[in-house]
């Protein structure tokens, strides 16, 4: 649990970087000294194992003029979260594939199938499925 909650923290921060221009672009508006500026690039690598505790992401929220706590209690991730309804995600994804060329059917027809190797998405890659049965035939 604890480790999601640093890993929702170091996406947040990756996230305020991204927005404010990048890493260089951080550092000169921030006039982060040598030790933050190393501190900072440890903390967004990936598969980072820099510590990211409540003192640090307060420290970082005061030093980025952060409102709000964004670092301190960030979003949770989520892999799971379809921001549509999947009967709405469907019915788009039908429109689609109903203009897509018939020569170019059984391509993506295997594509589509191809991204459900994930165990959280068999619902939806049933769905699918179902849907393009009648296209890849």
């Amino acid at each position: 649990m604890m480790d999601d909650l640093i890993e929702a923290r170091r996406a947040a921060l990756r996230r305020f970087v991204t927005k404010e221009g990048g890493n260089t672009a951080v550092i000169k508006k921030y006039n982060l000294d040598p030790s933050r500026r190393s501190y900072l690039s440890q903390l967004i690598a990936r598969d980072s194992t820099a510590p990211f505790g409540d003192r640090s992401a307060r420290k970082w929220q005061e030093l980025l003029g952060l409102q709000g706590d964004p670092l301190l209690y960030p979003q949770p991730l989520s892999r799971d979260t379809i921001t549509l309804p999947i009967k709405e995600l469907v019915t788009q994804i039908a429109d689609v594939l109903n203009g897509v060329p018939e020569n170019q059917r059984e391509a993506t027809a295997a594509l589509l199938a191809a991204l459900g190797r994930t165990p959280s998405d068999q619902q939806l890659i049933v769905v699918l499925t179902q849907l393009l049965e009648p296209i890849s035939k």
